[in-house]
């Protein structure tokens, strides 16, 4: 098996944050402070909804854009949907973090 790490510029520099946010729910308080702390330490970010198989596929797209509305209005952040017990949408989610590992 390979081993996988994220790039680091610099000694304890985050590459990447993978924020979880669940996608059947508004943004709760806590996921608002987070989000703002990874605004404002201008670190980079991934903010996977998961949970994404407890909705109907049909609205996975919606629900994840009315989470990206609340959250990140300037939508300067990618979201993804996710689940976690089914591995729907998996592939996305290594897409993207693919422009962050080294094997």
């Amino acid at each position: 098996m390979k081993n996988i790490y994220l790039k680091c510029g610099k000694v304890g520099k985050i590459s990447l944050v993978l924020f979880l946010i669940d996608i059947r729910h508004a943004p709760t308080e806590n996921d608002r402070l987070m989000y703002d702390y990874i605004i404002n330490t201008n670190t980079p970010c991934l903010i996977v909804a998961n949970k994404a198989d407890k909705i109907a596929i049909t609205k996975v797209d919606d629900a994840v854009k009315k989470l990206q509305n609340s959250l990140n209005p300037l939508k300067d952040l990618t979201f993804l949907p996710f689940s976690s017990e089914r591995k729907v949408y998996s592939e996305d989610i290594w897409q993207y973090l693919s422009k962050y590992l080294e094997y």
